[in-house]
């Protein structure tokens, strides 16, 4: 069997509902879950996006915390470290969103997902990309059985 390489880069959207993107309250929460990844990364990294000022502004670049790029990340440490901080930050933001856009185009909102299910999945499915992983979780019938605490 042909091995998958298992580092892949992709992007990840935060929203929310209720408060708008560019506010300073958002993106404060949003740097909390940027922080709880980052310093947990054993490889890797992730870096936020940078917004330039408008056409003529002397103004420096604005980093923005809702929009994350992630590079070389294994699709272990997507599993063990990133599904745990997702798990976690949404608990305490029931309005919030997590996407993760990838380089093809694909999207998958994971705040949808049974993230203890994907785990489970990730654990199981070690050859494949985070890309793969998700989008076979998404088609399977892990998707579709309901269990209380996922």
């Amino acid at each position: 069997m042909k091995q998958v390489n298992d580092k892949f880069n992709f992007s990840i959207i935060l929203k929310s509902k209720d408060i708008e993107d560019s506010s300073e309250y958002w993106q404060d929460q949003c740097w909390q879950f940027y922080d709880s990844i980052c310093t947990n990364l054993p490889d890797g990294w992730m870096e936020p996006s940078k917004l330039k000022g408008s056409e003529g502004e002397k103004t420096e670049l604005t980093t923005i915390f809702s929009t994350l790029a992630a590079f070389g990340i294994a699709g272990k440490v997507f599993s063990d470290i990133f599904l745990d901080s997702m798990k976690t930050w949404l608990e305490y933001r029931p309005t919030a969103e997590i996407e993760l856009k990838f380089p093809d185009g694909d999207t998958v909102t994971i705040s949808k997902l049974p993230l203890a299910k994907v785990s489970k999945f990730f654990d199981e499915n070690p050859q494949l990309s985070i890309c793969e992983a998700l989008n076979r979780f998404k088609n399977s019938n892990e998707l579709h059985i309901h269990s209380p605490g996922s």
